[in-house]
């Protein structure tokens, strides 16, 4: 069974071996490039209800560390209203140019970009960075939190990301259209699509039954100063890993008593 150096034909035990070796090619090249990825993103969020576009969102440790350090030390009422975290299922494919565009590092994320009021606010985002890459998922990793996991910040890029939210013309929507669509297909305007994926509520969460009555009653539900609540006990503790833990668990658990018909998605890994 060895190659006929004559004949030039090659055995059967070679060419089952070459069929192997060029079907394990094929394999290798769907793993490699960007890729089409479906995950959970979250939210913390008041009673209003607006356009996910041009905004940024987190792993759900990432939204609990946002809530505890920014939304439940300013009680009555939290800041910005805040009242819910919510969830949507978010399916993505970077464009190519964001896998190639960074040496051997070849992420499936772009860098994170931040958004305010709709509008991106690093300087020149479009010419350094959509321009380049396309309008892409952005991701970036939160170092030396306390929360457990994978505490990542996500960018989703809508239309006009340069501008604010109340200053984006119909021409600049159309000449820079963003990255949502149905399908993404890794195009430079085809990155994302959502769709909502339920909500819990921060007093379900916390087991504030009346938040009215909760605030006339002057409790509160962390205070800084003091590392805990008055009143409530559920945020005592901002930097206890353990019990950190516990809240993050908290919330995976409403949501799947809430919404058990759902599937459990892993959240893919942030390269930034």
């Amino acid at each position: 069974y060895r190659r006929t150096p004559n004949k030039g034909k090659l055995s059967l035990e070679e060419v089952n071996a070459e069929a192997e070796e060029a079907e394990e090619a094929e394999e290798g090249a769907k793993t490699t490039g960007a890729k089409t990825m479906t995950f959970y993103m979250y939210r913390a969020q008041s009673g209003e209800s607006y356009p996910i576009e041009n905004n940024n969102l987190a792993t759900l440790s990432g939204v609990m560390w946002y809530v505890h350090n920014e939304v439940v030390r300013m009680s009555c009422p939290r800041h910005y209203n805040i009242n819910r975290i919510l969830r949507f299922k978010v399916t993505m494919h970077n464009p190519e140019e964001v896998y190639n565009g960074w040496g051997d590092k070849h992420p499936q994320f772009g860098p994170f970009l931040a958004f305010d009021h709709g509008q991106c606010t690093v300087p020149n985002a479009t010419a350094n960075y959509f321009d380049k890459y396309g309008y892409y998922v952005g991701c970036q990793t939160q170092h030396g939190k306390s929360y457990p996991g994978e505490v990542f910040w996500y960018s989703l890029p809508g239309p006009c990301p340069a501008e604010k939210l109340e200053e984006k013309s119909w021409w600049c929507k159309v000449t820079h259209p963003g990255g949502q669509c149905g399908e993404p297909d890794g195009g430079s305007s085809c990155t994302w699509h959502v769709d909502a994926a339920g909500e819990i509520s921060l007093n379900e969460l916390t087991g504030i039954a009346d938040y009215d009555k909760f605030c006339a009653e002057h409790k509160k539900e962390f205070v800084v100063e003091t590392d805990k609540g008055e009143g409530l006990e559920f945020w005592d503790g901002l930097n206890d890993a353990a019990k950190n833990e516990k809240r993050v668990e908290a919330a995976r658990k409403l949501f799947l008593t809430k919404y058990p018909d759902q599937e459990d998605l892993p959240t893919p890994p942030c390269e930034w």
